[in-house]
């Protein structure tokens, strides 16, 4: 039976277990909402970039085992992820903003003012 230890995903280039975490995204008239799922992670872990219209969001576990603690099936953690999002220009770089509550990441990222929706009322005549 393999441990944990010696599995190693695909993404992996440094010998860490790397994991896509849960993502939500939500769209409404003013601004997109990306909501992260991220156990185990503290705010403090987390680097979030935005150059050249790309949003990136990378985050390394400090997470470290007891000599005595061994592990025999392991879901919930990780050691880090990494992910980029086009923004496309549609984006307000400078009013993003980020909340961390309870392992729960949400970038609120509100679109340039020429690319929000707006109604258009039908006069009836």
């Amino acid at each position: 039976m393999n441990t944990v230890d010696e599995k190693k995903d695909i993404e992996s280039t440094r010998g860490y277990i790397y994991a896509t975490p849960l993502t939500d995204i939500i769209e409404n008239k003013n601004a997109f909402e990306i909501i992260f799922d991220l156990p185990g992670i503290e705010k403090d872990d987390i680097k979030i970039n935005i150059e050249k219209d790309i949003l990136t969001i990378t985050a390394e576990s400090s997470f470290s085992q007891d000599e005595d603690f061994h592990c025999i099936h392991k879901e919930t953690n990780f050691s880090g992820f990494r992910r980029a999002f086009n923004l496309n220009k549609i984006i307000d770089n400078n009013k993003v903003e980020a909340q961390f509550n309870n392992g729960t990441l949400t970038l609120i990222l509100p679109k340039k003012a020429e690319e929000q929706s707006k109604e258009i009322s039908i006069n009836i005549g």
